[in-house]
């Protein structure tokens, strides 16, 4: 039985209870904490035996258990294993694995990321009558995600500490919880605009496959200098491929008919001449900087597409990067970049995609474990680069963002046993 107490007061028995996050929150350690000791006085410590934890923490070790033992343990009707799914597709079998197993207690953590608008619908459809029978603990960045049935809301501090514990109703009557910014000031750029091309990406007729499985199918699109795109597509469709092709990244791109920045691909072409007019941010990104930079060299380190600054940078370099971390806010300031919670590294990643003002500015899942605040800090950061710079923008979400809308939607629908662009 979990226990819940306020001014040592008991609460209530067996209620579901939501924590609140902010970008400051240390999430890995809020969990262990969870089974360790809890949250003294409010939450006592779960039973590891009796209770299921959904996230990507747990998606990772069963990963681990498929490569180190062979041993597959989650699996679906069309993959075999979590290691062959994208990142959408393992959070779907992993709940609908963890709901098979009927846990007292179960522990749901960033319950809506990465996942497709119809996985959203079995979350809202499901979990309603998992809680009929298992006490829910749902951890939350975004005051929206909060599910319907939850009991009390746990607001925690930038230590993991709880400050607030309130009905669920009141919860949702708060006002300004996101916080309150003025437009975003888009730093002064250090070079001109990049050399433009008409059109920037051009892509005829795409086809991919692997294997036998055939991924994209006669797949047309046309990117102009300035356009503001979304891409969007079920888990699985393909739009991590298609973005690797654009990028350099997938070699599936050779043979292809693509015109990318003015050069047909297989022209000679380096990745570099690709990717210096590229600006790309993928929440994953953060697990390849492992350094201990500063969240300048971060950031000027974007202007060379490096992972780490290896070279000494100029004196203009630098003060471009000061004038981004004055816009990304105090917080930013004078800290390294390993010092930072998840949600701040990502803001920084943003900003470091945008900072050499590229031809195209790829965003995938950009606002994933964001916050309230820092979800509106980066709408108005995209915005503003929308409006007054010369940048292309493709921007790939599952879930719609009230205040940012593209001009374009590029939708990716079966076609067959494929996926290509809805007609």
């Amino acid at each position: 039985m979990l226990i819940f107490a306020k001014k040592n007061q008991c609460i209530m028995t067996h209620q579901h209870i939501g924590i609140y996050l902010n970008n400051k929150s240390d999430k890995k350690k809020l969990i262990k904490q969870l089974y360790s000791k809890g949250l003294t006085g409010i939450l006592s410590k779960l039973e590891e035996s009796e209770t299921a934890l959904f996230s990507s923490l747990t998606i990772d070790k069963l990963i681990d258990e498929e490569y180190k033992h062979d041993r597959v343990i989650v699996c679906s009707a069309e993959y075999t294993s979590l290691s062959t799914m994208s990142s959408g597709q393992q959070k779907k079998a992993l709940l609908a694995y963890l709901i098979g197993l009927k846990p007292k207690t179960m522990v749901l953590d960033d319950v809506y990321s990465n996942v497709d608008k119809e996985t959203q619908l079995y979350i809202d459809t499901e979990l309603p009558q998992v809680a009929k029978s298992t006490v829910i603990i749902q951890l939350f960045f975004r005051k929206r995600d909060m599910l319907g049935f939850i009991d009390r809301v746990l607001v925690l501090n930038d230590t993991n500490e709880v400050v607030d514990v309130l009905a669920a109703s009141d919860f949702r009557a708060m006002h300004g919880m996101a916080g309150q910014h003025t437009a975003f000031e888009l730093p002064e750029m250090l070079y001109g605009y990049n050399e433009l091309h008409d059109p920037l990406i051009d892509l005829q007729n795409i086809r991919v496959s692997y294997a036998e499985k055939q991924v994209l199918v006669d797949l047309n699109w046309t990117i102009r200098a300035g356009e503001f795109w979304q891409l969007v597509g079920p888990n699985g469709s393909g739009k991590s491929t298609l973005l690797g092709m654009i990028c350099g990244d997938n070699p599936k791109a050779y043979g292809q008919d693509m015109l990318l920045f003015g050069r047909k691909k297989g022209s000679g072409e380096t990745i570099w001449d690709i990717k210096k007019h590229i600006g790309y941010f993928t929440p994953n990104m953060t697990l390849q900087f492992t350094r201990n930079e500063t969240v300048e060299n971060m950031l000027v380190s974007g202007l060379n597409d490096s992972i780490g600054l290896y070279i000494e940078p100029t004196d203009m370099q630098r003060d471009l990067a000061k004038a981004w971390v004055r816009a990304l806010g105090s917080d930013f300031e004078n800290k390294n970049f390993q010092q930072l919670s998840v949600g701040q590294q990502r803001m920084v990643m943003v900003a470091r995609a945008m900072i050499k003002q590229p031809a195209l500015l790829i965003l995938d899942e950009p606002t994933i474990e964001l916050d309230d605040e820092n979800s509106a800090l980066f709408i108005e950061m995209v915005h503003a680069i929308a409006a007054k710079r010369q940048v292309a923008i493709v921007y790939v979400s599952h879930r719609d963002e009230e205040n940012l809308q593209a001009e374009h939607v590029f939708e990716l629908v079966r076609c067959g046993n494929a996926y290509s662009k809805k007609k």
